[in-house]
């Protein structure tokens, strides 16, 4: 027969008293039928719940651990390769000498083509006076003479708003004569030359380039065809006003 505990014994586990290689519950007052193996620890709350918590605790900090790296790794690869832009160019070319001298040639001549142009153009020289007939013979045909540069004299009809600043008309002739006498209409670009200090019924000297024709309506309704012309140096001279 199983002896209880003294009877000043705890509820706890205790040897039982039949098979001292177990251990039975004594609940304070008889046995229970609940063992353990003498040898093998007693399971409570704190000797589970602890290893589990432990065990939770390491793998949440290898989890923190492990995303570190691979946000440093991130974050250094972004910063020693970074991506190309949009439009670039990332495969590598051989380097040809000869079309880069060639580029640079051709780069070159045409800089001082257009610095010869530019200096042809703002030289006086460089024009042809023109009598009034021939004036005539070629405002009735300007499109077959684009390129060709004249000297020619004028009263200015128009130098508005409307007109705007790079253009006005101008009534011309390859003459200086009088002011009421000048009746080519001619359209008058600004090319090199400025229209700042240009105003209506001025008299003006122009060193032109022939550019072609225009039409262009009229406040009448109808529409007119005149010669037109780039001024690349234009000097006034007087007023008809």
């Amino acid at each position: 027969m199983t002896q209880p505990p003294p009877p000043s014994t705890p509820p706890g586990w205790h040897r039982d008293p039949d098979d001292p290689t177990l251990l039975r519950w004594w609940d304070g007052n008889q046995w229970t039928d609940n063992w353990e193996l003498a040898n093998r620890p007693v399971k409570t709350k704190a000797s589970v719940v602890l290893p589990l918590l432990i065990a939770g605790g390491l793998v949440i900090g290898a989890v923190l651990v492990v995303i570190a790296i691979v946000m440093v790794g991130a974050l250094e690869s972004t910063e020693s390769d970074p991506l190309p832009t949009a439009g670039s160019d990332t495969t590598s070319r051989p380097v040809n000498p000869s079309a880069t001298a060639a580029a640079s040639r051709s780069a070159e001549l045409e800089r001082q083509r257009r610095d010869q142009e530019f200096q042809r153009l703002t030289n006086k020289a460089s024009y042809r006076p023109v009598s009034s007939r021939d004036w005539q013979l070629i405002a009735k045909n300007p499109d077959g003479h684009i390129g060709e540069l004249y000297v020619v004299y004028g009263r200015v009809t128009q130098a508005d708003s409307a007109m705007g600043a790079y253009q006005i008309r101008v009534n011309t002739d390859g003459q200086q004569v009088e002011s009421y006498d000048y009746d080519i209409n001619t359209v008058v670009d600004a090319g090199l030359g400025s229209f700042k200090e240009v105003v209506e019924d001025d008299l003006v000297a122009m060193w032109v380039s022939v550019t072609g024709s225009e039409t262009y309506d009229t406040t009448m309704g109808g529409s007119v065809t005149a010669p037109k012309v780039e001024a690349n140096i234009i000097e006034v001279y007087g007023s008809a006003g």
